[in-house]
């Protein structure tokens, strides 16, 4: 029994006349009987007394109609739900920010994703890179940005740059006639990251490397406070060459680029995952960008 059998049914019950019905249904006389014979056939009772003035239901066929026309309005329900579900349905993205927004262009971002994605309903959640491997895994973010290189299995990474890092040191801070030096600013107070950030790993090595243990007197995680904490001259610190530039911008702090130290940022979702065509999509549009201002 196919749906366009019980149309044709209801159809020729409610014209009384076969032509009519074929020629609102917008097909032939012919293909309207058919349609008919057919369901006859299925049933095995005729439906219809075909009189000389057209189309009369028989007992059995007037029973039937209703529940025809009860099939035929629950698909049509079925289809209006599937339309609204197309149109009103929305997908929850939950991306990890490690750092500044405007560093990470999350403005272009929005922008790509809507255009590409309407279904698609960005929430922005702050994380520290160390933990990203576990805020993934753990589906507490979908995707996001964090430094360094974590080259691990359960993670699906696309490497977006490498940020030079530099010093930055209170403007209070005169330089001295030698000028500046690694060696000055070591025996300096230090503002340093938390050891399980990548910038700490990577830093502490480079310093090991030139023979060289900064004097610490505090850690601290968050990129933003270490800027405030270094323009209220509480010591120097190493930031990403971008972030520094903004804090600079004020004349409270200086830069150093005395070193060569660079600290790459990616963006990730888990690797169970690659291959959905939503974070694949958004993979895409953030790869894009980098890629179109590098």
């Amino acid at each position: 029994m196919e749906l366009y059998q019980l149309t044709t049914f209801i159809k020729i019950a409610q014209t009384g006349n076969l032509t009519e019905a074929a020629g609102q249904l917008n097909t032939s006389q012919p293909a309207a009987s058919a349609h008919l014979k057919a369901l006859e056939t299925e049933v095995g009772f005729l439906l219809f007394h075909r009189t000389s003035k057209g189309m009369r239901l028989t007992d059995k066929g007037a029973k039937l109609l209703p529940e025809a026309q009860k099939i035929l309005a629950s698909t049509a329900d079925f289809h209006n739900k599937v339309s609204e579900l197309q149109v009103d349905s929305t997908e929850n993205i939950r991306i990890g920010l490690n750092t500044d927004g405007q560093l990470l262009r999350i403005e272009q971002l929005i922008q790509g994703i809507s255009e590409r994605l309407p279904q698609v309903e960005l929430h922005f959640i702050d994380i520290k890179s160390e933990d990203f491997v576990q805020e993934s895994t753990s589906s507490k973010i979908d995707a996001g940005f964090y430094y360094g290189n974590l080259a691990h299995p359960s993670l699906h990474a696309i490497r977006l740059c490498s940020f030079r890092m530099v010093v930055v040191y209170p403007a209070s801070w005169a330089a001295p006639e030698s000028g500046l030096s690694l060696e000055l600013f070591a025996r300096k107070p230090w503002i340093w990251t938390t050891q399980g950030c990548p910038f700490y790993r990577q830093s502490m090595d480079y310093f090991l490397e030139q023979g060289i243990v900064p004097h610490t007197i505090m850690y601290v995680d968050d990129e933003s406070l270490i800027g405030n904490l270094v323009q209220g001259e509480a010591g120097c610190s190493l930031l990403a060459e971008p972030i520094a530039m903004r804090f600079a911008e004020g004349g409270r702090l200086q830069i150093w680029k005395g070193i060569d130290l660079h600290i790459d940022l990616h963006f990730g979702y888990p690797e169970v995952k690659n291959g959905s065509p939503v974070l694949d999509e958004i993979g895409s549009i953030v790869e894009g960008m980098w890629k179109a201002e590098a």
